[in-house]
């Protein structure tokens, strides 16, 4: 398994955001709820959106429809 890293550091409100939608995310009626996928989606979220390149607004729309291709219980 990869290590997960950043050439930046996150910001509070970064992390935040991040933070939020994966809540979010993780709590619809269709996302995998196995410990296993939530870590896998938190490594996602990491590794696609590294610090200073996350923006909340814009990304949300790709975040959910990655998580419904390939973390929902559809997907397994």
């Amino acid at each position: 398994m990869g290590d997960i890293y950043s050439k930046g550091t996150f910001e509070p409100d970064e992390l935040g955001a991040l933070q939020q939608i994966f809540t979010e995310v993780t709590s619809q009626p269709w996302f995998d709820q196995t410990d296993e996928t939530k870590v896998e989606f938190a490594k996602y979220l990491f590794e696609t959106f590294p610090a200073v390149s996350f923006d909340a607004r814009k990304h949300r729309s790709i975040i959910e429809a990655s998580a419904r291709m390939f973390y929902s219980r559809e997907a397994s």
